[in-house]
């Protein structure tokens, strides 16, 4: 008599396989979570630098036409209604509403907890910002920040005129 022998076959995955899936599939998205969220802060950061540069541009347009740069009223630019000396609401008209106006619209901060600084100086002004990437070549290398306020912390990025020479910088607090 002849013995059959009876084979098997494997249907499905062992545990241990399933597990390594599980394991790599995690590593992947975590992996993509962190690029994600990095390229969110470098876009609200190329935004930030944008605003200010088409700020600076409405700036010069006004010392153009009024032979000087406006006050500020708490960080805010004060060059608003109709004797150019109220200060503009970010995320409103830049002008005096009627006649002349400079930007339609401040921009705001990309974020709800930081805002934009506008500072006259001597011959000039400054604009400062907060930066989200700390890796960003435009802020200070040194880790040190500006002694003004972007909200809640304070400022890392400055944009000034062409007259105007660079603030101090100051340790972190």
């Amino acid at each position: 008599m002849k013995k059959y022998q009876v084979y098997r076959t494997k249907h499905g995955f062992t545990l241990i396989e399933l597990l390594i899936v599980i394991v790599i599939i995690g590593i992947l998205v975590t992996m993509g979570i962190f690029a994600f969220q990095s390229s969110q802060k470098k876009s609200r950061d190329s935004k930030r630098k944008s605003d200010l540069n088409q700020i600076s541009k409405a700036l010069e347009m006004y010392n153009n036409d009024r032979g000087v740069y406006p006050n500020d009223s708490s960080g805010r630019i004060a060059g608003c209604e109709s004797t150019f000396t109220l200060p503009c609401e970010w995320g409103n008209i830049f002008g005096n509403g009627s006649t002349v106006t400079y930007m339609v619209k401040l921009p705001k901060d990309p974020t709800s907890t930081w805002q934009y600084t506008y500072k006259p100086a001597t011959k000039g002004y400054y604009l400062y910002a907060r930066l989200e990437n700390a890796q960003d070549v435009s802020i200070p290398a040194d880790g040190k920040v500006y002694n003004v306020m972007c909200g809640d912390y304070n400022c890392n990025y400055v944009l000034t005129s062409v007259n105007t020479s660079e603030p101090a910088t100051i340790s972190q607090p």
